[in-house]
């Protein structure tokens, strides 16, 4: 007992009687003074060449007429300084360094309050700087480690990050609260994903450069009066090859990528019933198995077989309709429309030469030690291989009716 006594003693004794210019502990900061930045938008400069851009979002916590926004709303630096603007929802904030950290600094330089990271959510990256080479432009908050890992990274197609946050702030949104309603929106109809910034590591260490981001894109929406009002949407994924982004899967196909992934799920898909008419099936669950074939330790043919479980969600004729003719009817079209958006994604990656649908670490999983022999030419084989795929459609159940009402009143 008297040991444990003694070295708490001397830990205590250590931290009190460290010299002047050592600090032990962590600097204490008032919540006032702090800048909660929660969205981090990341760029190419256009302005001077082989600088970056950083463009912080803070959600405004005062009234617009406070002092200390008044204050804030007049600092304007020139270019390469920090500089501040005061929006509808939050404090916009920007920089531009020769580094993501020296523009980091040159921000926080500038800016009002001292920036408190760890509440950071979103990293945009621009379309400019993900052509350039995204390692490069996500090292820093990476490696930092007030950033968490398991935040969301979005590619921004079509502009910078820059100009979406500042365009955003426009409106009456707040860019974190609309990224967070945005995730939840796409998973529900299968047509993107979100994808944390250790997941994205991951995939482009483990997929030869490769990867599939989040996209986003800045639209205009029509309010009233004829205004035109900035909104934020999911275009898709980004394709990335060889570290740098090289082409887009749209929402008319991107739930392929998700299915052949196994990442899908939830989605809805309209179809014909005998009598012509739209019946809406609800996609409540998937999976995708890869079937390779090897001769010896080649790898011939791949075979992805899905399994895809749906529930009829709505009918809009007024004629019987759950027999098995029917049903069987809907479920082969689920089948089809449902391959075809998968090959035409295999078909988009393989022109990229991306494997950014994960094929290789399904196949690392499924035949770890025949695939470590393939594994140095396996972008090369990716482009070749025949790939087959199989799609099984399952139609469960009708939900609360069997029948469609009205039926018995049509004569």
């Amino acid at each position: 007992m008297k040991k444990y006594i003694a070295a708490i003693l001397l830990i205590v004794a250590v931290i009190f009687t460290a010299g002047c210019h050592q600090q032990i502990l962590p600097l204490r900061q008032e919540i006032d003074d702090l800048q909660l930045v929660e969205v981090l938008g990341i760029d190419k400069s256009t302005e001077l060449p082989g600088y970056q851009v950083i463009t912080i979002a803070s959600r405004k916590l005062e009234e617009p007429g406070s002092a200390r926004n008044q204050q804030q709303e007049r600092r304007q630096g020139s270019s390469g300084e920090g500089e501040i603007s005061l929006g509808n929802k939050a404090f916009i904030s920007t920089a531009q360094g020769r580094t993501v950290f020296e523009a980091a600094r040159i921000v926080s330089a500038s800016s009002g309050k001292q920036l408190f990271w760890a509440h950071t959510r979103y990293y945009l990256i621009g379309e400019e700087a993900a052509k350039d080479n995204i390692a490069k432009y996500i090292d820093f908050i990476a490696r930092d480690h007030e950033f968490h890992i398991n935040n969301k990274v979005y590619i921004v197609k079509g502009a910078t990050a820059k100009e979406l946050i500042e365009q955003v702030n426009k409106s009456e949104l707040y860019l974190a609260d609309k990224l967070d309603s945005l995730g939840q929106s796409v998973k529900r109809l299968g047509t993107s994903d979100e994808l944390s910034l250790a997941e994205l590591m991951r995939f482009l260490d483990i997929h030869f450069g490769s990867a599939r981001i989040p996209c986003i894109e800045l639209v205009d929406r029509s309010g009233g009066k004829g205004e035109s009002i900035p909104a934020v949407e999911s275009f898709g994924y980004a394709i990335v090859a060889n570290l740098k982004l090289v082409g887009y899967v749209g929402r008319d196909i991107s739930r392929g990528m998700n299915l052949i992934s196994n990442k899908l799920q939830s989605s809805v898909a309209v179809v014909k019933d005998l009598y012509g008419e739209d019946a809406t099936l609800d996609i409540v669950s998937s999976s995708t198995e890869i079937i390779p074939k090897f001769k010896g330790d080649e790898l011939e043919e791949i075979t992805l077989k899905t399994k895809v479980i749906s529930n009829l969600g709505e009918i809009q004729s007024q004629k019987p309709t759950v027999f098995e003719e029917n049903l069987d009817h809907m479920k082969a079209q689920l089948s089809a429309i449902l391959r075809n958006e998968m090959m035409r994604v295999l078909e988009v990656a393989r022109e990229s030469e991306s494997d950014c649908l994960g094929i290789c670490d399904m196949l690392r999983l499924k035949s770890p030690v025949k695939f470590h022999k393939i594994e140095d030419r396996w972008m090369e084989i990716f482009l070749q291989l025949p790939i087959r795929i199989e799609v099984e459609s399952q139609l469960r159940r009708s939900y609360a009716l069997d029948e469609p009402s009205g039926m018995k009143g049509i004569r």
